[in-house]
This record gives C-alpha cells, sequence and structure tokens, in this order.
C-alpha cells in the first residue's frame, strides 16, 4: 500500500512520542499516536500486497476481509469523532442514529459492524480499495483538524478521540495474527522481539485492593467500571507465562490424547479442530523418529523456542494444561493483584487467560459506545494483559480483553495458579 499518512506542521510537539499513559494523552499527543497507529495499520495492510486482487482473500471465519477493517477502522473513528461527538448512548439495543451524513455514501451499511457480523463481511461488494484508502484518509485528515479546534481538554471531551485510538491499536494486533495465519511476513522495522520466560512462583497472602479503574482518570473503559474494592484470599501463581518448553512436555505426555484433562467443551472443540497439538507447531522426522519440534511463524519454519511463551492456545488447552500439571487459571482478580503488587511478575508478551467468564463489575453501565463490552458479557472468557506488539502507552494491568473460548488465532498464551 503505497503513501502514509503525513501529520501537518502544526501537530509536530514530540507529545505523541513522549507519553508514557495514552489513556491521559492531551490532544496533541492523540493527534501524534492517532496518526502513528493509522501508519502502522496501512504497513500492515501493505504486507497483503500493493494491488487489490491480492487483498481478495478465501473467505475465513477467523477474521474479516482487509479491505473492509480499514474502512470500519475509518467509520468508527467518523462516527464517533465527526458526526456526533457529543452524541451519548441511547436505550440498550437501539440502533445508533447519526447526527450527519457520512463523509463516503453507503458507509453504514459497508462497514457499521453491527449491522455486519463477521460471518456475513466476506459476503458485502464493497467499494474499491482506492476509495476505502481514500476514505480513510480524508477521515483521519478531518479527524485532526476537529481536535485542533476542540477547547475542552476534559476526559469526557477527549473520550471519542481515545476510544477511536485504542481500537486502532487493537486492531493493528488482530492484523498481526492474520498475516501469521496466512503465513506472510511482517512489515520491516515490525520484527517478534525473542522473550524468555523465567520459571518460578509468586506468593501473595491476599487482601484487599481495589479492581479497574474509575472515570476522571483518563481514560476508562465500561468494563473497568466502576472501581471497587474486593477480598482475594492466599494464592500462589507463576511468575511468567507458560513457556513452550512447559507445554511441550503436556503434548509429549499424550495430552491430547486423554480425555481426563479434557472438559467436555474441550474435547468437542478438539474433535472439531482434529488437533493433537498447539496451532502451527509441527513435528520434523527423520526415518520416522521425531527428532524436533518446530513452529510457523510468519511464514518461516523456524526451531520452536522452548523458552518462549506459549500463544495461539485455547482456553480449552490452556484448562487441559493446567489440570495436568495440577493447577488451574488464575482469576481475574488474581491475577490483576500479582501484576500491580509485584515487579517480579513478567507480562506483556502475550495476553493472558485467566479462570473468569467475562462479566461486568458491580454497578456497571454501558459507555458511550455500547458495543465495547455488552454483547460479551457472560459468553467470552476474560484475558488480560498486554502482548509483544502492544505499545508501551497503552498497556495496562487493568485492561479487561475477551475471547471465545476456542479462539487461538490471536496472541493469547497463560499462566497457573495454585491456592
Amino acid at each position: 500500500m503505497a503513501g502514509f499518512f503525513m501529520l501537518p506542521d502544526l501537530y509536530f510537539t514530540g507529545a505523541g512520542d513522549s507519553w508514557h499513559d495514552a489513556r491521559t494523552m492531551p490532544r496533541q499527543g492523540i493527534a501524534h499516536a492517532l496518526v502513528d497507529a493509522r501508519n502502522r495499520t496501512l504497513s500492515l495492510l501493505a504486507a497483503f500486497g500493493m494491488h487489490e486482487r491480492n487483498w481478495r482473500l478465501m473467505p475465513s471465519h477467523e477474521f474479516s476481509p482487509p479491505q473492509w477493517t480499514l474502512g470500519n477502522l475509518a467509520w468508527y473513528g467518523e462516527k464517533w469523532c465527526l458526526r456526533d461527538p457529543s452524541e451519548i448512548r441511547g436505550p440498550a439495543g437501539s440502533l445508533w442514529e447519526p447526527a450527519a451524513p457520512t463523509l463516503l455514501d453507503g458507509a453504514d451499511a459497508w462497514f457499521d459492524a453491527d449491522r455486519i457480523p463477521p460471518d456475513t463481511r466476506w459476503e458485502v461488494t464493497l467499494p474499491e480499495l482506492a476509495v476505502i484508502k481514500a476514505y480513510a484518509a480524508n477521515t483521519l485528515e478531518r479527524i485532526l483538524a476537529q481536535l485542533t479546534n476542540l477547547h475542552d481538554d476534559s476526559d469526557e471531551a477527549l473520550e471519542p478521540f481515545r476510544m477511536t485510538l485504542f481500537r486502532e491499536v487493537l486492531e493493528a494486533e488482530g492484523l498481526i495474527a492474520i498475516l501469521q495465519a496466512l503465513g506472510r511476513p511482517l512489515p520491516g522495522g515490525m520484527a517478534r522481539a525473542p522473550w524468555r520466560c523465567e520459571p518460578g512462583t509468586l506468593s501473595f497472602t491476599g487482601g484487599r485492593m481495589t479492581l479497574g479503574r474509575d472515570a476522571g482518570q483518563g481514560l476508562s473503559f465500561d468494563n473497568e467500571r466502576p472501581a471497587q474494592r474486593t477480598y482475594v484470599p492466599p494464592f500462589e501463581i507463576d511468575a511468567a507465562p507458560v513457556s513452550h518448553r512447559q507445554f511441550l512436555a503436556f503434548v509429549e505426555d499424550g495430552g491430547y490424547d486423554n480425555p481426563a484433562w479434557w472438559s467436555a467443551a474441550g474435547q468437542q472443540w478438539m474433535m472439531f479442530q482434529e488437533r493433537s497439538v498447539a496451532r502451527y507447531w509441527s513435528r520434523q522426522r527423520e526415518g520416522g523418529r521425531t527428532v524436533r519440534w518446530h513452529m510457523q511463524r510468519f511464514g518461516s519454519d523456524i526451531v520452536l523456542p522452548l523458552d518462549e511463551p506459549v500463544c495461539h492456545v485455547s482456553l480449552f488447552e490452556a484448562e487441559a494444561w493446567c489440570r495436568w500439571a495440577g493447577r488451574r487459571l488464575p482469576t481475574e482478580d488474581e491475577w490483576e493483584m500479582a501484576a500491580t503488587r509485584n515487579g517480579t511478575f513478567q507480562w506483556g508478551s502475550v495476553r493472558e487467560w485467566t479462570g473468569s467468564v467475562f462479566e461486568p463489575y458491580d454497578g456497571f453501565l454501558p459507555g458511550r459506545d455500547d458495543t465495547w463490552s455488552l454483547p460479551y458479557f457472560g459468553v467470552y472468557q476474560a484475558v488480560r494483559g498486554a502482548a509483544w506488539m502492544t505499545p508501551p502507552a497503552f498497556r495496562s494491568a487493568c485492561f479487561r480483553g475477551a475471547a471465545e473460548p476456542g479462539a487461538d488465532l490471536g496472541w493469547i498464551g497463560f499462566r497457573s495458579c495454585a491456592v
């Protein structure tokens, strides 16, 4: 994809490069970060090829068409930052009605994720790629102008811009996962740094702690609010995520073949997947004997890095390993206590499954974007932490992710826990 978005000279203040917490970024920092995020998106999309024919992938239930993703990012930013920045959420389930027309006729029908669910996005006839790219560039340029003209630095006024920024950063993680699934290399300058799991466990006496993040502390997501006090019983937790070496011991012990380690839902998932080993793993044989384990990473076949964290595993696989090891997944409360109270707790290489179903906190109220959390409560599993591609300013120990129990496309691993 030729051409990156260049920020007008008006915005060159350096605020975006030096800010440590994206949730409290001022307007100038947001502007820089939005451009950085868009350039990263365009760089990732360029890995699909320069011509539109390279983007016509085989339909997949695991991800959306890349051109739809770009259009949706533009549409989301336009919706919240341009078409009605002061729009407040209507009754649950109500259809959002824009206060201004979109910059691209038909964008609501093409790119509104609520109207176009994942299973139908491959069936939509989208405009040409050049049109989508122009729409995305035009939208970002107007969002930057809107930030310049904004004379309100309150968290409420900046929330739509910060939400738009976070969404684009999170979507980049999904694009990287798609490139991995398709066996395509990462763009130059985005090489994955190795990350070693240092073994060991940490013990906590438990006690009271505050979960979440209240309004008035910069951007807080609705599933983090309201912050609340809770009691956590004593527990022990791995200092680092489970490594390839640790997971390999489970595989070589016949873990995938022993139903004793698998839940009923896990056995059903495994039969449907025809899975007998972690995603992207393979055996290299010589004379009928397994000599070494390998894995596929961005189109290259590499020797399995034994001391790196295992990832691309489903909740079912994580639970099975824990049963085999005589341990369990940590709850959200335990994970957040460990991440905030011990500096030797290693996190940030992969997102991590927890043993908690994704549920609202007591007193939950949907945010402006009521699709951020509501559709996933009680259905998805809570995921914590950050991954290697998450920029440092966007990492937070209180961030709550969620994923379907069978999801293994993303960069999700796990660690174990015990009483």
